[in-house]
């Protein structure tokens, strides 16, 4: 595993330090499903953060960001949340430990590492469930997995994004070569494996960064909220948009506010095609997938309006491409990256074009990432 210069630095100061390693999330597909009860398919990505720690006698946390060359020292008694700053996820990770009267201590930390920020792939839950898994273990917390992934769902809520669960589930839980179907509301796990044999996965980052806690992501979980709240006047079993079909859907089209209801439909059929999804990737049938990847990113860019134009220029162009099979944005939208599923044979000329193509468009460079899906955060020997 490749250690960056700031983390080769550190562990050569301090040779008794442990070292983990967070990755990010990919999700093949389910996107704004996870809040809504519903089903989502994410995996975790060989693309990551490091963490090298040591203990410190300092009433703090001091923590060393690696590409960004800062360090923050968070208080461990009453740490403010600048919202401004990467420094407020580890705050509201101190927060919510205090607030579960969890015991802490100082702690020399740096992260780094090739995960992209703002790029959708959850470098955000990558760090929050890093610190949340390096404390579990300094600190003999002995906390089992299901805590922590509740746990840093409850830190970046303090964040000021109400996000779901899939992405600290998939970082804390996720196995190499291995997709999960996962049911948000039962948090039952199942699963998939993805054939090595077939097309690969690719991410194309836009460089359009997204900062949820500014961006309408809120205002959608809300539409979602009064679509729910609305489907109980006439169904009091309903709780969460995973509870409708189009059926159910389609009765409440003439009462609904219609922006409300194009985000909810979005919410219904993403739930449909997950399903399929992962019946496509059983039989290995590439073509559906890509298909099922295409009408996902229409949906996210009509339904539920969290495209960009940047985000759309790249789908509409990669599918004119030889070899690419399907594409949608992934993340939360307003910004980030697209997966792509395409041929690895013509990755060279993919990669290629559709640089060219982004930077004759917007005078700007797109990077594009092969990915792989891998295992979820765990202890890296130093041997």
């Amino acid at each position: 595993m490749e250690r960056t210069p700031a983390i080769s630095s550190f562990l050569a100061r301090r040779p008794l330090a442990t070292l983990y390693r967070a990755p990010g999330r990919i999700n093949i597909i389910g996107e704004h499903t996870d809040y809504n009860e519903g089903f989502v398919l994410p995996g975790a990505s060989h693309l990551h953060l490091l963490f090298a720690v040591e203990p410190s006698m300092s009433q703090d946390l001091r923590v060393q960001a690696g590409r960004y060359e800062e360090t923050a020292s968070i208080d461990l008694d009453d740490p403010p949340i600048r919202m401004d700053h990467w420094s407020r996820y580890v705050a509201a990770v101190v927060q919510t430990a205090r607030a579960h009267q969890l015991p802490l201590s100082g702690l020399e930390i740096i992260f780094d590492g090739n995960l992209p920020a703002g790029a959708g792939m959850s470098s955000s839950s990558a760090l929050t469930c890093g610190l949340l898994y390096i404390l579990n273990h300094q600190l003999g917390w002995q906390l089992p997995l299901e805590k922590l992934i509740s746990l840093a769902q409850e830190s970046e809520h303090r964040t000021g994004v109400r996000g779901g669960i899939m992405d600290q589930f998939a970082i804390f839980s996720a196995r190499r070569q291995e997709a999960i179907l996962l049911d948000c509301r039962s948090l039952e796990a199942q699963f998939v494996p993805i054939s090595k044999e077939g097309p690969f996965w690719y991410l194309v980052d836009s460089g359009v960064q997204h900062n949820l806690v500014h961006s309408p992501y809120n205002q959608r979980r809300e539409a979602c909220e009064r679509m729910v709240a609305l489907a109980r006047t006439r169904n009091s079993n309903v709780t969460a948009l995973r509870d409708l079909d189009m059926d159910a859907l389609h009765l409440l089209q003439e009462v609904a506010d219609q922006e409300d209801f194009r985000m909810a439909r979005h919410v219904v059929t993403e739930n449909q095609r997950v399903g399929q999804m992962v019946e496509a990737l059983t039989r290995c049938d590439w073509e559906r997938a890509g298909q099922l990847l295409l009408q996902s990113h229409q949906s996210l860019r009509d339904d539920y309006q969290v495209s960009c134009v940047e985000l759309d220029f790249l789908v509409d162009s990669l599918i004119t491409l030889p070899g690419v099979l399907g594409a949608r944005l992934m993340g939360a939208g307003f910004g980030g990256s697209v997966l792509c599923l395409a041929d690895p044979d013509r990755e060279e000329e993919i990669t290629n074009r559709i640089q060219h193509m982004f930077a004759d468009r917007f005078d700007q460079s797109c990077n594009v990432y092969r990915v792989a899906l891998d295992d979820g955060i765990q202890i890296v020997d130093l041997q």
